[in-house]
């Protein structure tokens, strides 16, 4: 989670806002990934090379590219510490 929402007044909607707005990005990329995917099957069954190529290939890499990218970003932010307190941004807080 988000550690920086932690800091509004109201902590429990806050949080769980930014949890179902990503969880629902990353599922959204995911469906539409895999209904390109179902036009590239459809595409080779019925030997469309030109619409394979140029809409489902090139669909991939722009939805992958940009979206894909952006989901990577969330999941990768969910497992790096951070204190939302801390002077250094990124790093953890050590108690000796």
């Amino acid at each position: 989670m988000d550690p920086t929402w932690f800091l509004s007044s109201n902590e429990i909607l806050t949080v769980q806002n930014s949890v179902k707005m990503k969880i629902s990005v990353i599922i959204a990329v995911a469906h539409m990934s895999m209904g390109i995917v179902v036009k590239g099957l459809n595409a080779l069954y019925f030997k469309q090379k030109v619409v394979f190529w140029f809409e489902v290939v090139t669909g991939l890499i722009i939805l992958n590219g940009l979206f894909g990218w952006m989901d990577a970003l969330i999941i990768i932010k969910w497992f790096y510490p951070m204190n939302p307190y801390s002077s250094l941004p990124g790093m953890v807080d050590k108690i000796n």
